[in-house]
């Protein structure tokens, strides 16, 4: 039902991609989809040829998630494509923003099927060749519209396809371990974890593997772009959660578990670093989403009882974060298509709940206080004190070089279109005026707004349920 469900919508949608009935089908399919993957109960669906499909905990959460966050951007780009109609302009971008969906929401659809079969299927040969599938489909999404560059679905492409053919040899080897009774040897251990922790960071954007992460999130339009940043990344780290468990002898490896606290911490640096050095949002938005996935994996080789908790915490926080950004970038891009910190001087006060919304999720993804991503954040501070307080200094740094980023791009919202000085709030919105974000982004934005900051007040509200949750889950790294 999960796969029939897209695939079928999928062909509805493209009949009438050029009509908003398309475009409505498209994301109520998506709501019935996240509401279908909490209500089947979790187990073994069925075989086939042998091979078991099943939907476990940690599929299923992930699966939600995306869903979820694939009918928000589908709504997003609803009220976008609508706003521009409804505004008069005419020329290039106009024409762009207008047919994005036409591309988006069918290939959205048949990726989200994928994805499906891609969680769903234990084995991993057949889910390395699934996820080769839906890489290629989200390279056409990433290029939607945009023909005068491929540098990010290409790098986006050659990255995720590179990590296909080390699954398969990883899957072979699993299979001889299988055949041969449950006997490994020492070197055909460290072959396989050689080949899975490869493999799964070019999954996952690790340094230095993150560029077509990041060029995504430049070349990109907003919600574009954050389907990307929020499926594809998920979905594999569910499926490497669940490979860890099923297989759990692939931890006694010398070097698996450490490696992957070690490109944790490295990639949340970097990608903090790099983040408070951007010039515009676009940019910004891929190296902060960098940063947090970094956090995320490197709660993940830190392992205990409360590592299945803060992935899980940390997952629900960004997905709410990156749609937050994409809602609110995708209202200041109404008018300035590149969001530069030199394009949008003085916006600010022009557009305030689009300010409000991209600190607010920007912050979040740097674990801010008083956001919802400050809890999940300082639970991996926790946990690596009592492994290495020098990585607690990298990841801290980190976070710190995201708000110093988008604590930027608050100034050049703020300041003098002109370059000057900043003016005060009533002289600047006298002058500028108020250009006003569309109805349903505002209700988009605020909503989530205050989602994220209610979550960092009462982190509770979201820990408690997933650790009742999570407690069914054991997790090899201890």
């Amino acid at each position: 039902m999960l796969a029939c469900l897209p695939l079928g919508a999928a062909t509805v949608v493209y009949f009438l991609r050029k009509l908003s009935a398309g475009a409505l089908i498209a994301a109520l399919a998506a709501l019935l989809l996240a509401w279908l993957a909490v209500r089947i109960p979790t187990g073994v669906v069925l075989n086939v040829l042998g091979r078991t499909v099943e939907l476990d905990r940690l599929s299923q959460v992930s699966l939600f998630l995306i869903f979820v966050a694939t009918a928000a951007l589908f709504l997003i780009l609803i009220f976008i494509t609508a706003a521009h109609r409804q505004s008069g302009q005419v020329g290039a971008v106009t024409a762009i923003r207008s047919g994005e969906g036409r591309v988006f929401y069918p290939a959205a659809l048949l990726i989200l099927a994928i994805f499906v079969a891609a969680s769903l299927s234990r084995h991993l040969g057949i889910t390395a060749i699934l996820m080769g599938g839906a890489a290629i489909l989200t390279a056409f999404v990433i290029q939607t519209q945009r023909l005068e560059s491929t540098r990010a679905a290409l790098r986006f492409l050659i990255l995720a396809s590179l990590a296909t053919p080390l699954f398969l040899l990883a899957a072979r080897q699993i299979d001889d371990y299988q055949l041969a009774g449950g006997v490994i040897l020492p070197h055909q251990l460290e072959q396989i974890a050689f080949l899975v922790g490869v493999g799964a960071a070019m999954w996952l954007a690790v340094v230095p593997f993150h560029s077509g992460l990041t060029r995504t999130a430049a070349e990109s339009s907003p919600p574009t772009a954050v389907f990307a940043l929020v499926t594809f990344p998920t979905v594999a780290l569910a499926i490497l959660m669940n490979l860890l468990i099923d297989l759990p002898w692939l931890v006694d490896s010398l070097y698996l578990v450490n490696a992957i606290i070690i490109a944790g911490v490295v990639t949340a640096f970097v990608g903090g670093m790099l983040a408070a050095i951007q010039r515009g949002f676009s940019e910004l938005l891929g190296y902060a989403a960098l940063f947090n996935l970094g956090c995320i994996i490197t709660a993940l080789g830190l392992g205990g009882p409360a590592a299945v908790i803060t992935v899980l915490v940390s997952l629900v926080v960004r997905t709410l974060a990156l749609v937050l950004l994409a809602a609110s970038m995708s209202a200041l891009t109404l008018r300035f298509p590149n969001a530069g910190f030199v394009e949008i001087r003085g916006m600010g006060f022009r557009m305030p709940v689009a300010t409000v919304g991209l600190i607010v999720g920007g912050l979040a993804l740097a674990g801010i206080p008083f956001t919802a991503g400050f809890a999940p954040y300082w639970q991996v501070l926790r946990l690596l004190a009592q492994v290495d307080m020098r990585g607690v200094v990298l990841l801290v740094a980190g976070s710190s070089a995201v708000s110093v980023g988008y604590l930027r791009g608050l100034r050049a919202l703020l300041m003098n279109p002109s370059g000057g000085t900043r003016r005060p709030w009533v002289l600047a919105l006298n002058r500028t005026g108020y250009a006003g974000e569309p109805p349903a982004m505002l209700v988009i934005i605020i909503l989530l707004s205050l989602t994220v900051v209610a979550l960092g007040l009462f982190p509770n509200w979201l820990i408690e349920p997933l650790a009742n949750f999570a407690g069914l889950i054991s997790f090899p790294i201890r």
